[in-house]
């Protein structure tokens, strides 16, 4: 599974005015109609939590030159954004900046399995850039 290369995400989420964002490589897309993604979660994580109590996640792809962020989403800061430059969604989830795309989602369902939660979320917002995605294979990141 670790060959297997993958595009690195922040799945931001906010409640009652804290936010948290995880790094995450668990990211797929669902349906085109309605827009959907999901997201694997583990209940472990401060954003579990977040995201069951707002209905709301983003998923922020990062560009390659975000690795620093990445490595910083990974961990479990006190503060988590800082020093990351971000704006509010629509969703009230934070959209960092300089990412590759990002996609606003509200949760349409959730299901568990074993130690993590699966939430599939209907996209309400999205944007992009031209940049290129920051990339994940063999425990290396990769542009």
């Amino acid at each position: 599974m670790r060959r297997m290369a993958a595009t690195v995400s922040v799945i931001t989420s906010g409640s009652g005015g804290l936010f948290n964002g995880m790094t995450a490589t668990a990211v797929c897309s669902v349906s085109a109609d309605p827009p959907s993604l999901l997201i694997v979660v583990n209940r472990a994580n401060r954003s579990h939590a977040l995201i069951e109590r707002s209905g709301a996640y983003t998923v922020n792809v990062l560009s390659a030159e975000q690795e620093r962020l990445a490595t910083h989403f990974a961990s479990t800061p006190v503060e988590p954004f800082a020093d990351v430059p971000y704006s509010l969604g629509s969703n009230h989830c934070p959209i960092i900046e300089h990412c590759t795309s990002y996609f606003a989602c509200l949760v349409e369902q959730q299901t568990g399995f074993g130690t993590h939660s699966i939430f599939i979320g209907r996209v309400v917002a999205s944007g992009s850039s031209d940049s290129l995605p920051l990339l994940h294979q063999d425990g290396k990141f990769r542009s």
